[in-house]
């Protein structure tokens, strides 16, 4: 399973040098822990170095009483999207907008 969600990410990486969408694309994918990040879509240039995409995080890289919780029915939107947040370990900052939803792999 996958948490889906829409985040908002200010890059703090001064080795980022180029800004390119394939640039930025492989650079999201490693600022998520334990290669968790599974797909990145819908990824939008703002002001400076801020960018907008939908990521799907793998549930699996938790251990299975955590990614068990996760994955409860019914789905809690604020523990997705804390699971997002706290799976980013790249150098910037992270927020999730909107609401995360659950997707099967």
């Amino acid at each position: 399973m996958f948490v889906e969600g829409e985040v908002e990410v200010t890059i703090k990486d001064p080795m980022l040098s180029s800004t390119d969408e394939h640039n930025l694309k492989l650079w999201l994918q490693r600022a998520f822990k334990a290669n968790s990040c599974y797909r990145i879509s819908k990824l939008k240039h703002g002001p400076g170095k801020l960018i907008r995409a939908v990521v799907a995080i793998n549930t699996r890289v938790l251990p299975e009483s955590e990614w068990k919780r996760l994955e409860a029915d019914p789905p809690d939107a604020l523990l997705m999207a804390q699971f997002i947040e706290r799976a980013f370990s790249g150098e910037g900052v992270c927020v999730v907008v909107g609401k995360p939803s659950m997707k099967a792999s």
